[in-house]
């Protein structure tokens, strides 16, 4: 079992109206959204989820089963509410970190979910899943995630590429062992999509019995990191409903 697999809640001293949970893509940790804090709503308790293996557990072993570990992160997401049980909670995952994010709703009943970068589970393409790639394919994935989260001197980027390649790899195999839930979810899912992605925009519609939309904002696949400020404007528009009409 994992442990300390959640941030330490980024705050303010506003008392808290939502709990914002975010889990971000493959290949990066908790640093690329950390600057979220300064543009979030004040009154949204921030946490991100910080998977094994990389920042402050560097040298952990890497998760190997997604289930396994929705269970670990949802035990401690459990512990963590347990002063404010009623506080909305929202989910938000980034591509893998969808996926991950849904498998934590599933646990521990959340008000919304909101996914990025990633296609529905029975529209996805797992042709590839856990394909190992070779060292060429991971240093331009590994690149592309690190750029978009800020330009980096081509030096230091080498660095970076060569010590973060080893956690791309990981969560390639890990993302080999999602299996897609048999139930659906009772909350809303947002659907956000990049018009310079790949990826056809489509809502969840067969995983909730709620409400399932989708939403397209300027971007590539790492719309997340390129245009953050856009990202939380969305997210407090389809969020309004959670928060009883507060935009």
């Amino acid at each position: 079992m994992f442990d300390k697999l959640l941030s330490t809640p980024l705050v303010t001293d506003v008392a808290a109206s939502l709990d914002l949970v975010a889990f971000p893509c493959a290949g990066s940790g908790s640093a690329g959204l950390r600057g979220w804090r300064e543009i979030l709503p004040a009154d949204w308790r921030f946490t991100i989820a910080c998977l094994p293996g990389r920042e402050t557990s560097y040298g952990q072993p890497f998760a190997r089963d997604m289930a396994r570990l929705a269970d670990d992160i949802a035990q401690e997401l459990r512990g963590r509410r347990a002063q404010d049980p009623d506080l909305p909670l929202v989910l938000f995952g980034h591509s893998m970190g969808g996926l991950l994010a849904q498998l934590v709703a599933h646990r521990v009943p959340a008000d919304a979910l909101v996914v990025a970068a990633c296609p529905p589970p029975g529209r996805r393409d797992t042709q590839d899943d856990g394909r190992p790639l070779d060292r060429d394919e991971l240093r331009r994935e590994v690149a592309g995630v690190l750029q978009a989260v800020s330009p980096i001197e081509p030096g230091l980027l080498d660095e970076l590429v060569e010590l973060t390649a080893p956690v791309l790899a990981a969560d390639i195999e890990l993302l080999a062992t999602y299996q897609a839930p048999t139930t659906t979810l009772s909350c809303d899912i947002w659907a956000l999509y990049g018009d310079g992605d790949g990826i056809e925009p489509q809502p969840w519609t067969a995983e909730t019995t709620a409400v399932a939309a989708c939403r397209v904002l300027s971007g590539s696949h790492f719309f997340v990191q390129e245009s953050p400020q856009a990202v939380v404007a969305e997210l407090r528009r389809c969020l309004t409903p959670v928060r009883g009409g507060k935009a």
